[in-house]
């Protein structure tokens, strides 16, 4: 399942990009993850991994994850593994005119019984995941503006 959702932010990619890239700050604007915990950081943050923890509707699932690829204030990758998927995700940020246009692009792969299930309701899980994109990606537009006006 391919996904992809930009947004407009009002900022530096500099104030942005750490919102991303700092787990503490993630956590604010990512529903569902309630705890992140660094395995092995690399100096050049490529190979470094780590382990969440996500919760919703009562259901928890540890995710272990590794950064792909790094480009400080541009871009940064992760593969991220859990007993129900595998994911690749790169969030991506473009400056210009003031305007950091942040996006994400995600590859799910569903392991079974969720890819057999995925098959019937697919459309329903992917509008629900955009929808949810679209919240946490809205309320870290609002941090990333807020913080930008502080400074």
């Amino acid at each position: 399942m391919k996904l992809s959702y930009s947004i407009s932010i009002l900022c530096e990619p500099q104030t942005v990009f750490p919102w991303i890239a700092e787990p503490k700050k993630a956590m604010l604007w990512q529903t569902g993850v309630n705890e992140e915990v660094i395995i092995e950081e690399k100096l050049n943050m490529i190979g470094t991994t780590f382990k969440e923890k996500m919760e919703e509707d009562g259901n928890s699932l540890e995710i272990i994850g590794e950064i792909t690829r790094y480009i400080n204030n541009k871009l940064i990758a992760f593969h991220l593994k859990s007993k129900i998927h595998e994911l690749d995700v790169v969030y991506s940020i473009e400056y210009f005119k003031n305007v950091s246009m942040l996006s994400i692009e995600s590859n799910i792969n569903w392991k079974f019984p969720v890819s057999i299930i995925s098959i019937f309701i697919g459309r329903k899980i992917k509008d629900k995941i955009m929808k949810q994109t679209e919240m946490e990606f809205a309320k870290l537009k609002e941090l990333c503006e807020k913080n930008d006006s502080e400074i």
